[in-house]
């Protein structure tokens, strides 16, 4: 009868595990710009390619097979906002993060900026994100600020358009264009989505 009792138990725990599934997460990395869009270019660096550059370091580092990240383009190809839009959207993220280099007439102009919008149905969680991201970076120079870009108002989950950095001065695009530099901007952005 105790065995029977082991018996009867073990195959409940094993049905149970067997219905248990973990959750998987999703997350979309907005790859900006693309194909004939390059976005910034400085120094023969462009936008395009930094931003496509780190995104695949994030998606590389991800360890965690609970994650599945999603970028919005995966080589170097022009997809409009509308349908990038579509394509998050139907994805139904648990977050966007959209990865941008900056660009300024002032070669001293530097740091991040991290965009948000009230416009954005999930403009609380957006906060949360942003926040998130401000304290991922480690570093002072660093801005929270609002805005209605076309994919903070109109994807449906929680985004944070981030400008990783100014490609116009030289200690930015030193650590925006270098595989050190990238993979460090990976590591933090990561450290988020964990």
């Amino acid at each position: 009868m105790k065995n029977l009792m082991k018996f009867i138990g073990l195959a409940i725990l094993t049905i149970t595990m067997a219905f248990t599934t973990v959750e998987k997460k999703t997350i979309v990395i907005d790859v900006s710009h693309g194909g004939k869009d390059p976005g910034t270019s400085v120094a023969g660096f462009n936008e395009k390619e930094i931003a496509l550059n780190i995104a695949n370091k994030i998606k590389e580092l991800n360890k965690n097979s609970n994650i599945e990240i999603f970028l919005t383009r995966s080589s170097d190809d022009f997809i409009a906002l509308s349908e990038r839009t579509k394509n998050i959207n139907d994805l139904k993220p648990e977050f966007v993060i959209s990865l941008h280099a900056n660009s300024a007439s002032d070669n001293n102009e530097r740091g991040k900026e991290i965009f948000i919008s009230d416009k954005n149905n999930q403009k609380e969680k957006s906060g949360n994100l942003a926040l998130k991201l401000f304290y991922s970076f480690n570093e002072q120079n660093v801005k929270i600020k609002k805005a209605d870009f076309y994919l903070l108002k109109n994807v449906k989950y929680p985004i944070a358009l981030v400008e990783l950095g100014y490609l116009t001065n030289e200690n930015d695009r030193k650590l925006l264009t270098s595989e050190k530099g990238q993979t460090e901007l990976a590591k933090s952005i990561l450290s988020v989505i964990k």
